[in-house]
């Protein structure tokens, strides 16, 4: 009897551990994602379209965008965009329109919001697998 209760909390602690890895915070807040949507409509949708779906620019989201940048630095994301976007005016957009957009694409990407808002010197956390 309790070998089994035994294995019974071992599972329960296992999906209990995985469940808090899920819902770990990502570096960025809600506000800033929120304020984020608004600048990527107003310099990415075009392009990109307002659900990220992609359109004569491509997708943000989904498994090829996900395959793309797993596992790097969200710096790597920032430093591509602020590089080669806008497509018609690439490096025009400040920290204070390129924070907010990446924390709006990681946000439709499945990243939880955090407490403090995404930063330079928040931006080496990766991007998640």
């Amino acid at each position: 009897m309790r070998v089994k209760t035994f294995g019974v909390s071992l599972a329960l602690g296992m999906v209990i551990s995985a469940g808090a890895a899920f819902a770990e915070a990502g570096p960025y807040s809600q506000k800033q994602a929120e304020d984020g949507k608004t600048k990527f409509n107003n310099h990415c949708a075009q392009c990109h379209r307002p659900n990220l779906a992609g359109g004569t620019g491509p997708a943000l989201t989904g498994d090829e965008f996900k395959k793309k940048w797993a596992g790097k630095p969200v710096a790597e994301l920032q430093t591509y965009i602020h590089e080669k976007m806008p497509q018609n005016a690439p490096g025009s957009l400040g920290d204070d329109q390129l924070d907010p957009i990446t924390a709006f694409i990681l946000s439709k990407n499945g990243v939880q919001p955090g407490d403090k808002d995404l930063t330079k010197d928040s931006s080496s956390a990766q991007f998640p697998k």
